[in-house]
C-alpha cells in the first residue's frame, strides 16, 4: 500500500461544493465523480474528553467500481486514544501516518497541480484506511470514531474539527482545478474539466455537539461558524451547526469555559509579535439558571407608528408583535403603550402593571393606520412615562415605517430633544420597517441611548423579528456595566460602552493590549436595586500565534465603530485613513475598499471581477462612497446600516467568500489578471526570487519557512514579501535549489 501511495497522481474529492473532510486516493490515476451526499459530525464531550463520530455517505454515479485509500485529517493537538472505522458495518483496518509520510503524500498530490491549499492537511495527524469498493450507482456509508483529549488553558477548553485544506468542487465530479501548463507538455484529455453527473443531488453537512461538565459550563463560543447553543441547566448544553459553501476552508472551533462564577469571563488573546501590542477578546456571560429575584424588573414602553403608510399587512403584523410582548411581561414588570401618527395617543397616562394587560390587548386590537408621522413627540411621550423609572430599568421598543413628516422633522434636533429628556438611562431600541425610514436618525437614537436600530425588509415578518429580539432582552441580569483593567494598558475597546447583560446572553469585548503578563479586571454593574462589583484575574500572553481570528474580529468591530462615527457625524481624514488602514491590513470589505483595490491594482491596467457588495461598485468614483455613507433612507442606506452594525457586533470571523482583497499575516494581497495574487507593496520593477509551483524548490522553501505556507495556499501564482524579500510563486525559477541556496536568496 505504501509503495502505491508514493506515485499516485490524482485524488478524488469527496464533495460537491462542500468542506467535508477526507480524501480518496485512487491507484488508476483517473478522477471519478464520487459524490458526498452527507457529512455528519457528532461529539459527546465530558469535561475535556471528546468522543467524535464522523459519517460520510458516498454515492458513485459512474459506471465503474471505485476503490482506493481513504485519508482523514485529525486535530493536530488531539491526543487520540482509539480508532474504529467501518463501511456499512464492515470493520476497516487503519493506521496513523507519521508526520513525514503524511507530508510526502500531500506534497506528491500537490505536485499534480491540483490545489496548494491541500498542504494545510499536512499540519494535521492523518489516519489512513483502505476503502471497500463502491459499485456503480451505489451508496456507501463510512463511519469513523475517535477519542480525543481536548486542550485546556486555564478554565478555557478548545474543541477543533479540521475542515481546512480540503479540495472543493462547485459541483460533484467537476470542474477539476485547472492545471498550470508546463512548456511543451500538453494537458491530457482525461484532465479536462468534467461535466456534472446527471441527477446529482444536494449535499448535507451538519455538526452536533453534546457538552457535559462537572463544574459550571460557561461562555460557549465559536469564532468560526454560526452555531445554535441550547443550554440545559448549568452543566449541559448542545451545540448545532449547519455547514454551508461560504464556510469551506476553515476549521470548526469551539471554546467553552469551566467557570463557577456567577458572571463568567473568558479571555482569548493573540499577539504574534512580542514587541508589538496584542489583541484580545473577553467573553462575559451570566450563569444559565437565575432565581426570579436575580432578574431585573423592567419598565417597558411600546411605541407603534400607526400612520397611513402602515395600513394593511404591516399594521396587522405590528399589532401581533405588540401582543407578543404584552403577553410575556413578568409579574413585577410595568408597561406603557404609545401609538402615533400625526398625533400621539397613550394607552394610559402612567405606567401600568400586569393586571392591565388584557385592557392593553383590547386596545391594540382596535388600532388603525391613518395620518402622518410625528416621531419626535411620540418618543418624548414615551420618555415622560419613564421619567420616574430607576436608572437602567427603562426600555422603549419603537416601530416605524416612515420618515418624520409632522412636528419636529430635523434629525439632529430630534436627537438633541431625546437626549435632553432621557435623564435616567432609558434604552431605545428602534425597528425600521421597509426602506422609507431615516436610518441615520434611528441609528443615532440607538447610539445615543445605549441600544441599536434594526431594519425589517418588506418581505420579512415584523412579529417574528420583534419576538426574536424580545426573547433576548426579556430577562435583564446586569445593567450599566463598566470595566476597568489593571496591570496592562488596554486600548481601542469595542464596544466603547458595555451593553446590558441578559439571561442567556453574552457580551464580547474586543480590544488591544500593550504588554503581556498578569492583569486584573473590575466589572461593575447594577443588579436589581443594588450595585455589584466583581474582580477577575487574567494572564495576557507575551506571544500567542494560534488565534489569528481574535485580531481579525477586533479589526472588524473597530472598522464598524469608525464607519458609524463617519456616517453619523461626518467624514474626517483621520477616520477615513484608519478605516483604509484596517481594510488593507485585515482584508476587510468597507465602503472604501473598492477604491483601495482600484488604487493598488492600477498598474495592472484593469479592474478584475470579484465579489461586489452594495457598497463596492468598481465603476463608480471614490466620492460615491462618501455619498453612500451620507445617505439617510432607501434600500442602500438600510443595507449599509445593517452592514455597519454587523461589523460592530461581529462574533464570528467573516466568511471566506471570494474576493479581490485578502489579508495574510498582516500583509494585503490583491488579485490581478490571470489569477495572480500580488502583495500591495510590490511594484512591477521590483526584483523577486522566482520559485516554480510544486517543484522541489517549492517544497524545500515551505519546509524551511513553514509559516510562508499561508501565502502559498492562495494559489499557484503568488507574489509576496517574506523576510524583506519578494518571493514569486509561478511557472519560472530554479527547480532544484537547496536549502542553503534559499537562505542566501531570502533574507
Amino acid at each position: 500500500m505504501k509503495s502505491r501511495l508514493s506515485f499516485l497522481s490524482l485524488l478524488l474529492v469527496l464533495s460537491g461544493a462542500l468542506q467535508g473532510q477526507g480524501l480518496i486516493i485512487r491507484p488508476d490515476f483517473q478522477p471519478a465523480g464520487l459524490e458526498l451526499r452527507r457529512h455528519a459530525i457528532t461529539a459527546q464531550i465530558h469535561e475535556q474528553i471528546a468522543v467524535v463520530t464522523v459519517e460520510h455517505e458516498f454515492y458513485n454515479p459512474g459506471l465503474a467500481t471505485v476503490e482506493g485509500t481513504f485519508l482523514f485529517p485529525l486535530p493536530s493537538h488531539a491526543h487520540v486514544s482509539r480508532f474504529s472505522m467501518n463501511a456499512d458495518g464492515k470493520e476497516m483496518v487503519g493506521e496513523l501516518l507519521s508526520a513525514e509520510e503524511a507530508r510526502r503524500i500531500y506534497e506528491d498530490i500537490v505536485r499534480k497541480q491540483l490545489d496548494p491549499a491541500l498542504l494545510e492537511m499536512a499540519d494535521y495527524r492523518t489516519f489512513r484506511a483502505r476503502l471497500f469498493p463502491i459499485p456503480a450507482k451505489a451508496t456507501r456509508k463510512l463511519t469513523l470514531r475517535y477519542d480525543a483529549s481536548l486542550a485546556r488553558e486555564g478554565n478555557t477548553v478548545t474543541f477543533q474539527y479540521p475542515l481546512q485544506g480540503t479540495l472543493t468542487l462547485r459541483r460533484a465530479g467537476g470542474p477539476w482545478p485547472e492545471p498550470m501548463p508546463r512548456p511543451g507538455v500538453p494537458i491530457p484529455p482525461e484532465r479536462e474539466p468534467a461535466s456534472p453527473p446527471e441527477g446529482a443531488r444536494s449535499w448535507q453537512s451538519t455538526l452536533h455537539l453534546e457538552l457535559q461538565t462537572e463544574t459550571a459550563l460557561r461562555n460557549i463560543y465559536s469564532p468560526s461558524h454560526q452555531v445554535e447553543i441550547r443550554p440545559d441547566g448549568d452543566r449541559r448544553a448542545t451545540v448545532d451547526c449547519e455547514m454551508n459553501e461560504a464556510l469551506e476552508g476553515r476549521d470548526f472551533l469551539l471554546y467553552y469555559s469551566l467557570d463557577p462564577n456567577e458572571i463568567a469571563t473568558t479571555l482569548l488573546a493573540h499577539r504574534p509579535q512580542s514587541d508589538r501590542p496584542g489583541y484580545f477578546m473577553l467573553l462575559i456571560s451570566p450563569q444559565v439558571e437565575l432565581e426570579e429575584d436575580q432578574v431585573l424588573a423592567r419598565d417597558l414602553v411600546l411605541v407603534l407608528d400607526t400612520s397611513g403608510s402602515m395600513a394593511g399587512e404591516k399594521i396587522a403584523q405590528a399589532k401581533a408583535a405588540l401582543r407578543y410582548c404584552l403577553q410575556r411581561l413578568g409579574e413585577r414588570d410595568r408597561f406603557g403603550l404609545v401609538t402615533f401618527s400625526s398625533e400621539v395617543r397613550l394607552f394610559r397616562p402612567v405606567l401600568a402593571g400586569a393586571s392591565a394587560r388584557d385592557d392593553a390587548l383590547w386596545h391594540v386590537d382596535r388600532l388603525e393606520a391613518t395620518g402622518g408621522t410625528n416621531i419626535n413627540e411620540a418618543l418624548l411621550a414615551a420618555l415622560r412615562l419613564l421619567r420616574e423609572t430607576p436608572a437602567g430599568r427603562g426600555m422603549i421598543i419603537f416601530l416605524t415605517d416612515g420618515l418624520p413628516s409632522t412636528g419636529v422633522q430635523e434629525e439632529g434636533q430630534i436627537r438633541r430633544n431625546l437626549q435632553q429628556a432621557n435623564r435616567n438611562g432609558v434604552r431605545i431600541f428602534s425597528f425600521g420597517v421597509g426602506f422609507d425610514v431615516n436610518t441615520r436618525l434611528l441609528d443615532g437614537i440607538g447610539r445615543d441611548h445605549h441600544a441599536f436600530a434594526d431594519y425589517i425588509a418588506p418581505q420579512e415578518n415584523i412579529e417574528a423579528r420583534v419576538a426574536k429580539f424580545y426573547e433576548k432582552v426579556r430577562y435583564p441580569v446586569m445593567s450599566n456595566l463598566t470595566c476597568e483593567f489593571r496591570g496592562t494598558d488596554v486600548r481601542w475597546l469595542s464596544p466603547r460602552r458595555l451593553p446590558d447583560l441578559f439571561k442567556g446572553g453574552q457580551i464580547i469585548l474586543a480590544g488591544r493590549y500593550q504588554e503581556g503578563g498578569h492583569a486584573s479586571m473590575i466589572l461593575r454593574g447594577q443588579v436589581g436595586e443594588r450595585w455589584q462589583t466583581l474582580h477577575y484575574e487574567f494572564d495576557f500572553p507575551q506571544r500567542e500565534r494560534e488565534r489569528e481570528f481574535v485580531a481579525r474580529l477586533w479589526a472588524t468591530r473597530r472598522a464598524g465603530d469608525l464607519l458609524e462615527e463617519i456616517r453619523l457625524n461626518g467624514e474626517s481624514a483621520e477616520l477615513k485613513n484608519e478605516v483604509i488602514s484596517l481594510a488593507k491590513e485585515f482584508g476587510l470589505v468597507t465602503p472604501y475598499t473598492s477604491y483601495l483595490v482600484r488604487e493598488e491594482e492600477g498598474f495592472a491596467g484593469q479592474v478584475l471581477p470579484g465579489e461586489v457588495r452594495s457598497w463596492e461598485r468598481p465603476a463608480a468614483p471614490a466620492p460615491t462612497d462618501r455619498m453612500l455613507l451620507q445617505a439617510a433612507s432607501g434600500a442602500e442606506a438600510v443595507s449599509l446600516s445593517k452592514s455597519i452594525r454587523a461589523m460592530k457586533d461581529a462574533a464570528v470571523v467573516a466568511e471566506n467568500k471570494p474576493g479581490r482583497l485578502k489579508a495574510v499575516r498582516g500583509r494585503t494581497l490583491t488579485q490581478h489578471t490571470g489569477g495572480v495574487w500580488i502583495d500591495a507593496e510590490f511594484k512591477p520593477a521590483m526584483a523577486t526570487v522566482k520559485i516554480p509551483f510544486a517543484s522541489a524548490t517549492y517544497f524545500r522553501f515551505l519546509r524551511l519557512f513553514p509559516e510562508a505556507g499561508d501565502f502559498c495556499r492562495l494559489g499557484q501564482k503568488v507574489i509576496f514579501k517574506w523576510l524583506g524579500t519578494f518571493v514569486e510563486i509561478g511557472e519560472q525559477g530554479e527547480q532544484q535549489l537547496s536549502e542553503a541556496e534559499l537562505r542566501k536568496l531570502i533574507k
